[in-house]
């Protein structure tokens, strides 16, 4: 069977913003990828400040899902707990919903949703997982990997000074 990766906002975010989606796509392709439509949402909020994010809209390797009526309480009780007005963490919210649901697992930046997954038992991890992955698959070697993560910097996604150390 095929692990399913279920996305938030920030990978595929920082990853058009770089220009990096097709490194992104190959970096994931043994698995089965998905974003919650607020998401996708999300994305679409941000597109007049940054017309490069509707390239992460309709990509043909994510899957567009939609929550079931059964996850909506989850739903709720994860932007509970996430909190943030009205329209904060409504991605993050539906993608625990989603793996809560599915089993799935969840690709989030956010230490707060990501400690509230590990809370739940929802596998979760990060974008500077994805790049090991491509270290690991030999997609990437150190060097390249390095630069790809001064590219998600330069793009203004926020990662730990030691990211390099991380991807070893």
């Amino acid at each position: 069977m095929t692990r399913e990766l279920v996305f938030d906002t920030t990978a595929l975010n920082y990853f058009a913003l770089a220009g990096e989606l097709d490194l992104l796509e190959q970096m994931v392709e043994s698995f089965r990828c998905v974003a919650p439509s607020e998401v996708l949402n999300e994305l679409a909020a941000g597109v007049a400040a940054h017309p490069e994010l509707r390239d992460a809209l309709n990509l043909p390797w994510i899957e567009n899902v939609q929550l079931s009526a059964s996850d909506l309480a989850s739903f709720a009780r994860y932007k509970r707990e996430l909190g943030g007005g009205p329209s904060k963490n409504l991605g993050e919210a539906a993608v625990l919903a989603w793996c809560a649901s599915t089993g799935g697992t969840a690709i989030i930046d956010e230490s707060r949703a990501r400690d509230i997954a590990q809370q739940d038992g929802i596998d979760v991890h990060g974008s500077l997982w994805l790049i090991q992955l491509g270290v690991t698959s030999k997609l990437l070697d150190r060097s390249a990997a390095i630069t790809l993560i001064d590219q998600l910097r330069s793009a203004g996604m926020y990662l730990p000074r030691d990211s390099a150390a991380l991807v070893a």
